[in-house]
């Protein structure tokens, strides 16, 4: 009886260190996630939409938070940016024309 409870308490304790090393792993997963997501976020915010396209996006946002995620949905096609031109110094045009100073 001794021996089997020996080997319970060895087992649990062989459990627990597995599941620290897990939380370790999720730790510093989510660590590297939030950099990621702040180095994306800082560069895809070069990219402007107009104002027709916010307006249409926004409604969308609400619903989408609204309905649980479906990973069978067909996924919905974000509003396209619209081409930067390059012009003078510092600025750039979009395809509709209008300058913009960085």
């Amino acid at each position: 009886m001794k021996k089997q409870i020996n080997q319970a308490v060895t087992q649990m304790d062989q459990v627990t260190q597995e599941n620290a090393a897990l939380v370790e792993e999720a730790a510093a997963a989510a660590s590297s996630l939030q950099e990621q997501a702040s180095g994306l976020s800082q560069v895809v915010s070069v990219f402007r939409l107009d104002q027709e396209q916010v307006t249409q996006l926004a409604p969308r946002q609400r619903t989408a938070a609204a309905k649980p995620f479906n990973r069978h949905a067909s996924p919905q096609q974000p509003p396209k940016a619209m081409p930067a031109i390059a012009g003078p110094a510092g600025q750039l045009a979009t395809a509709g024309g209008s300058w913009e100073t960085f």
